[in-house]
């Protein structure tokens, strides 16, 4: 019969084993990904480290060219071969690619790991990865490859990303770039803050705005993309500035400086309030704070012209003030279909 010290020393034994076998798994299932992942890198055969089934999936989601999945090995493969013919280049591991935030989960003859992989043919973007294995025959093999990459590292535009308190999180390279002397926009103690005073209040509520609407975790289909505008004040020309507070993948992200967003906003608001090509351009020279007499020079009509365009504009939108005006342009959003 054991003892009560004996049961402790097996409870201790198997545990140890267990732990052995558990971090031997993680192991080998690194080096499974990683040789994977080097073969691509070296556009050699790769089909060893898969599971060549019906069942196996690979699913990538790029931001320019949205959602592909392969569905079985044979299309895999297919895919696989396409690629490495039309970009033949090999490329070193050790040059390309880093891991950040590796997870590996070991379950029997199953397992999956998660990870954000930066850098590979181009040695700069980030991908967060899931790759679900099975162990056949001892070793282990993937079946399930996602890999999405990340539309905010793709980003053209300064980018802050911010807690609910407006703390600085994360900036993309334009960001850092331009808000050392950014007439708008400036950091504070570690937070974002409007440099004007009085505008940062409007700056803390739709950044809460934004924290509440992504927290409520509702569907993306339910509602379109929002994204809230911010009047910053004028820069020292009189130019008025602007900042959007937006929702991009799971972030609460700040904008500036953005002549797309700004586009894009301009193009919402034509379909929102039903207005003509002509209310349209005078609506975004406004916005770039031109008034009526300047408009009507870059626009080569009589200024006369213009007040009668502004009042329709006006009873369009709902609005009685050009300041108001802008507020509403900045933020309409397109209709839901």
């Amino acid at each position: 019969m054991l003892r009560q010290t004996d049961h402790a020393m097996l409870r201790s034994v198997v545990g140890d084993r267990a732990m052995d076998d558990s971090e031997a798994d993680r192991a080998a299932i690194m080096a499974v990904i990683r040789a994977e992942t080097e073969a691509w890198l070296q556009r050699d055969a790769l089909a060893s480290h898969w599971m060549q089934s019906p069942q196996t999936r690979r699913m990538e989601y790029f931001a320019s060219l949205g959602v592909r999945v392969d569905e079985g090995w044979d299309p895999i493969a297919a895919r696989i071969k396409k690629i490495v013919e039309r970009f033949p280049e090999k490329h070193a591991f050790s040059e390309r690619v880093r891991w950040e935030k590796v997870n590996i989960v070991v379950d029997g003859n199953m397992a999956w790991m998660t990870f954000d992989q930066i850098g590979s043919d181009t040695g700069e973007d980030r991908k967060r990865q899931l790759r679900i294995l099975h162990r056949i025959d001892g070793a282990w093999k993937i079946g399930c490859m996602v890999m999405m990459e990340s539309s905010v590292e793709e980003a053209n535009c300064p980018l802050i990303e911010v807690d609910a308190d407006a703390k600085i999180l994360w900036t993309n390279r334009l960001a850092r770039e331009r808000m050392h002397d950014h007439p708008g926009l400036a950091a504070a103690a570690g937070r974002l803050r409007a440099r004007q005073r009085e505008r940062d209040p409007a700056l803390r509520e739709a950044v809460r705005m934004a924290f509440r609407e992504l927290q409520s975790q509702r569907p993306l289909n339910i509602a379109p993309k929002q994204a809230w505008a911010v009047a910053l004040g004028e820069d020292a020309t009189g130019i008025p500035l602007h900042c959007w507070v937006l929702l991009e993948d799971g972030k609460t992200l700040v904008s500036f400086d953005d002549a797309e967003t700004l586009v894009r906003r301009i193009a919402s608001a034509r379909e929102v309030f039903g207005l003509s090509p002509a209310q349209t351009r005078l609506a975004r020279l406004i916005v770039d704070g031109h008034d009526l007499a300047a408009a009507a020079d870059l626009l080569g009509v009589s200024v006369n012209t213009l007040r009668t365009q502004l009042q329709r504009i006006f009873d369009k939108t709902g609005v009685r003030s050009q300041a108001a005006l802008v507020r509403a342009l900045l933020s309409a959003g397109a209709p839901s279909t």
